[in-house]
């Protein structure tokens, strides 16, 4: 499996087994598997070799009572890393624990899914016939966005790493006003389209809100430790 030059760090540990062992690229299975993964999971470029080890990885799940446990979850999918032969190598053994709690679950698509919400945008004018404290509200239109624009802490230590290749995630526009996650390479021409939809002077007519103006109802969620 080729992998990009930013990433050589990492495959260097993957094949620096003991004197005795076999290389990871000669590796078979579920030793092989482990090392693959840990590969395959610290870069966005995943060629069809990836598959067999992706799908070992992501099928490791772990319910009580019929409900999916995300911790002894990310357990199981960190012993299965640490089946790699060089698992125990400098720094490895971190860089295992951040996949097994960030991978599937710091990628825009995730992000986006899990932590929707809906704002409101919607015109106001004052009520000239009653008093200088209320309002007319117009136009109230829901806006689908993602309510938090911070990663998680485990996001960081996954997707910030020397040992990673192109998996950086950036916020386009504010929570309020419709955001969301891209990967960072397609941060530009998303931030610029949605600074077009949301500045000049006809965007000055709308305000926001979290809260329906009228019901007060309100969609916000929060991150998840998990």
């Amino acid at each position: 499996m080729k992998l990009p030059a930013i990433a050589g760090t990492l495959a260097l540990c993957c094949v620096s087994l003991s004197a005795n062992a076999q290389s990871a690229s000669v590796l078979g299975g579920t030793e092989g598997k482990a090392c693959e993964a840990i590969l395959c999971l610290s870069s966005s470029l995943q060629p069809g070799a990836c598959t067999p080890s992706l799908n070992h990885y992501f099928d490791i799940k772990k319910y009580s009572k019929g409900v999916l446990d995300w911790p002894a979850t990310i357990d199981a999918r960190r012993a299965f890393l640490g089946m790699c032969p060089s698992s125990n190598a400098p720094g490895l053994s971190e860089r295992i624990d951040a996949i097994s709690r960030g991978a599937g679950k710091c990628d825009p698509e995730y992000l986006n899914s899990a932590y929707a919400g809906t704002s409101y945008k919607y015109q106001k004018r004052q009520n000239r016939f009653t008093s200088d404290n209320d309002y007319i509200y117009s136009n109230i239109i829901p806006i689908k966005t993602v309510t938090n624009d911070k990663l998680p802490a485990y996001c960081i230590a996954y997707i910030d790493h020397a040992w990673t290749y192109d998996l950086s995630l950036k916020f386009v526009g504010t929570p309020l006003k419709g955001g969301y996650w891209v990967k960072a390479s397609d941060y530009e021409a998303a931030q610029a389209k949605w600074q077009a939809d949301t500045s000049g002077q006809w965007a000055k007519q709308w305000e926001y809100s979290w809260k329906h103006p009228i019901t007060g109802q309100t969609n916000k969620r929060e991150l998840s430790r998990w």
